[in-house]
């Protein structure tokens, strides 16, 4: 293996670390976010509640596009 194979493959698991480090902050504020909503707009509340997972998607999606260049190239 090639140096910048191993260092995005590296990299790659950085990211998906931190991104994993602040998904409880995602988490907790979304919540809080949902639960001042639901007083009023329970559509609002629901929309509010699928952040977390957009979320989770993303930074797995980023994680592993990084990956799959480094083993492509």
């Amino acid at each position: 293996m090639e140096v910048s194979k191993i260092t995005a493959i590296i990299l790659s698991v950085v990211v998906l670390v931190a991104f994993l480090a602040v998904l409880p902050t995602i988490i907790t504020s979304t919540t809080a976010a949902a639960t001042a909503a639901s007083t009023d707009y329970s559509d609002v509340e629901a929309i509010i509640k699928l952040i977390p997972l957009v979320a989770s998607v993303g930074g797995i999606a980023v994680a592993g596009l990084i990956a799959f260049q480094a083993a492509k190239s």
